[in-house]
């Protein structure tokens, strides 16, 4: 197919986004919710080229990884007074090998095993395609979870264990502390330490959990790798594999919990635990936001997105703080353009 300027004028809203780059033609309606920079960035550009845009380093340093995605919404050539606009470069094809390495019409997690070394590669080589992990239905229907589930579920057990906390508190504090006014600014301030506990528990697990390389010839722990994060990382647009199902929560939520009642008197844990949980409730939902949420320019969530972007396209070991960038200063790990 081939279109002219006119045409492509006539599709530039939200309804029917169409852009061109180097004289290509591409409908990114279906993507333009999904774009990593946030839509805002191509709203004044639909129905117009955006080779210029995709080039400059002030917006976002595009890598082969996007104009690999874009790729995947070609629909046609760019024709002016009957001569196609064209260079010699090849329209790159989406993906690393992904017709070679895996079948994406049969369940993932029996086939990412068998990857060896090529998996990380593969896997830090996002497309947007529908992914399914298991075969039988009722199993994959938990293995995904919409945004709301995080705080329908968790936010109730913060309240609960929020009170138990500070009932307990009453009878673990001394005497002169325990009137309404000090119990509560004690509360507060154990609240909000489990809460600046947490930024840190997000950044060790995102560092040293899910970003840890599996042994090339372990089938097991690539398969685990991919379970616990990969997939995040291959498939970042999928809206319900964004934040954590549930039962997966519920694990490291017992083993820090258990933890804490462990070292500490049990007022103190769980006001901590409370403060703690609370953030983790932010930090999935922040990055869902990141990933499906449009912030405005300047604005704190903005500056999130864009470094989570980075994360995600540029260099996927560096920008592990989702919720907050804090951790990634002191031990060195900032993306090279916020250095």
């Amino acid at each position: 197919m081939s279109y002219n300027s006119d045409d492509v004028r006539q599709h530039k809203d939200e309804s029917s986004a169409w852009i061109t780059h180097k004289g290509r033609v591409f409908d990114i309606t279906e993507f333009l919710s999904r774009h990593p920079g946030g839509k805002q960035v191509l709203l004044p550009k639909l129905g117009s080229d955006v080779t210029e845009l995709m080039r400059d380093p002030q917006i976002h340093k595009h890598t082969n990884l996007a104009y690999n995605m874009l790729s995947k919404y070609y629909i046609g050539k760019l024709r002016i007074e009957g001569d196609y606009i064209d260079d010699d470069e090849p329209l790159k094809m989406e993906g690393y090998r992904e017709n070679e390495l895996v079948d994406w019409s049969k369940p993932m997690v029996a086939q990412v095993g068998k990857l060896g070394s090529e998996y990380m590669k593969w896997v830090h080589s996002p497309v947007n395609k529908p992914l399914r992990l298991f075969g039988p239905d009722f199993v994959e229907f938990f293995s995904k979870t919409p945004w709301y589930v995080v705080p329908m579920i968790w936010l109730p057990v913060v309240i609960y264990i929020s009170f138990v906390g500070a009932s307990q508190l009453a009878r673990e504090l001394p005497s002169f502390l325990t009137n309404n006014f000090f119990l509560l600014v004690v509360f507060f301030c154990l609240f909000m330490m489990g809460l600046f506990l947490w930024t840190f528990i997000e950044y060790v697990l995102h560092r040293y959990v899910f970003h840890i390389s599996p042994p090339d010839n372990s089938p097991f722990w690539i398969t685990f790798h991919f379970f616990i994060h990969g997939q995040h990382h291959k498939v970042p647009f999928d809206s319900n594999r964004l934040v954590f199902p549930p039962v997966a929560a519920s694990v490291f939520a017992i083993f820090f919990y258990s933890f804490l009642t462990f070292l500490l008197p049990h007022g103190i844990a769980n006001c901590l635990f409370s403060g703690g949980l609370f953030g983790y409730i932010l930090y999935d939902c922040i990055h869902y936001y990141l990933h499906h949420g449009s912030p405005d320019r300047g604005s704190y969530l903005h500056g999130l997105k864009s470094y989570h972007v980075a994360h995600h396209f540029e260099d996927s070991f560096k920008g592990f703080g989702i919720s907050s960038k804090i951790w990634d200063y002191p031990f060195n790990t900032v993306p090279i353009k916020y250095q």
